[in-house]
């Protein structure tokens, strides 16, 4: 007798791909915390002179918390390239010659502690990494290591050879080729850079993942490619486009200082009981406006008004026509519908559209202006126009 197959009940698992760990996301973070390491043992070693230097590193590597270091990373593949790139970090760039012996021997405590304390459970069953990949030349170089321990490091000589012995012992060194071949995969750390959306490196960066002169991350839009657009790419030529706008407002902003308006000496007296007005920061336009274009503006709206103002007869239905002065009523009251749609829309969001300046603007003063039309028809009781007078006061109740 056989069973009917059945979906399976188990939960799927996340699974981290391994070039996470040969990305800047991990390589940057693990060089400032092993940095840390040696600098928190180097300042302990120093300020205490410790007779078992192994135990005060045992101590520092559980006080900031590198016990946690081997954290559940249950796929084989990506486990594996985590705890290579671990170790890469502490030997290949932490363990080289030019480096200072002290912060050499803190290195190598940690890949030794490091190798020694992965966990080896059944259920599940993690993987493990037995050996160290090495270049030649940087093998003879910590193979004389405990030889420079000299003076205040003397004491760490005998624990360097200790931990180089043991290793040696376990053949837990893979021999790579010299370093100048770079023998390491990925032959650079890190492989693959993190950019937040919206920028792009300007220059390429150095092996060791830092900037190299003169690089910054900067907006840029990317070069014109076939088909629609993406996702990514609006987003980028949105954010250049604000970035540009930004530069062009801070570049045309200026600083007005309003003139305190004492012509006599009763003016004086109560300029010094009250504080002068403080300064204005506005755009350029708005301090020094383009005359020209705006009295040829100003020339030609008055040409329609009055042709409006002829031509103020009523509509004809048996031609279809409609007078100038309908027209006009009919084009207040779209663009004031309209903008009270928009007004809606944001206030179901939980903005507000204009209303900075007061009642000078906003939708209040379009509705004054719309309302003003009738009256101000002949031009003598108010502004003519109704939405097109409101840069000669429109909807403020100038007369």
């Amino acid at each position: 007798m056989s069973l009917a197959p059945s979906p399976s009940v188990s939960r799927g698992g996340i699974t981290i791909q391994p070039s996470y760990f040969t990305s800047s996301l991990y390589i940057h973070p693990l060089r400032d915390d092993i940095l840390h390491l040696i600098q928190v043992y180097s300042n302990h070693y120093v300020q205490t002179q410790p007779t078992q230097p192994f135990s005060l590193f045992k101590t520092v590597w559980n006080s900031i918390r590198w016990t946690w270091m081997h954290f559940k990373v249950f796929d084989s593949r990506a486990r594996d390239m985590f705890l290579k790139v671990t170790m890469r970090l502490f030997l290949a760039e932490r363990m080289v010659h030019t480096e200072y012996p002290l912060n050499r021997v803190v290195a190598l405590f940690g890949l030794y502690t490091f190798l020694r304390t992965q966990p080896r459970t059944k259920a599940p069953s993690l993987h493990s990494v037995e050996h160290i990949e090495i270049p030649i030349d940087l093998y003879t170089s910590i193979m004389t290591l405990p030889q420079t321990l000299t003076a205040h490091l003397t004491p760490l000589q005998a624990h360097a050879i200790y931990v180089l012995s043991a290793l040696v012992k376990a053949q837990a060194f893979y021999i790579l080729p010299a370093s100048a071949l770079h023998p390491f995969n990925p032959r650079e750390l890190p492989r693959e850079i993190f950019v937040q959306d919206g920028f792009e490196l300007s220059t390429p960066v150095d092996e060791q993942g830092q900037e190299l002169s003169g690089s910054a991350i900067v907006p840029e839009i990317p070069s014109k490619k076939k088909g629609r657009p993406t996702k990514r790419d609006k987003k980028k030529k949105a954010l250049q486009a604000l970035h540009q706008v930004d530069k062009w407002l801070e570049k045309n902003t200026i600083t007005i200082h309003p003139p305190s308006g004492a012509s006599n000496p009763a003016s004086r007296a109560v300029e010094h009981a009250t504080p002068p007005p403080a300064p204005i920061t506005t755009h350029v336009l708005m301090s020094h406006p383009p005359t020209t274009t705006l009295n040829n503006y100003r020339t030609q709206k008055s040409q329609l008004l009055d042709a409006i103002s002829a031509n103020s007869g009523l509509s004809i239905p048996e031609t279809g026509k409609v007078s100038a002065q309908e027209a006009l009523h009919r084009a207040n009251a779209a663009v004031l519908a309209r903008m009270k749609k928009l007004d809606q829309m944001a206030a179901e969001k939980g903005l507000e559209v204009g209303g900075e300046g007061g009642e000078r603007t906003g939708l209040g003063r379009v509705e004054k202006a719309v309302a003003e039309l009738p009256q101000g028809a002949d031009g003598v009781s108010g502004p003519r126009g109704g939405i097109l007078g409101l840069l000669e006061g429109g909807g403020l109740g100038v007369p």
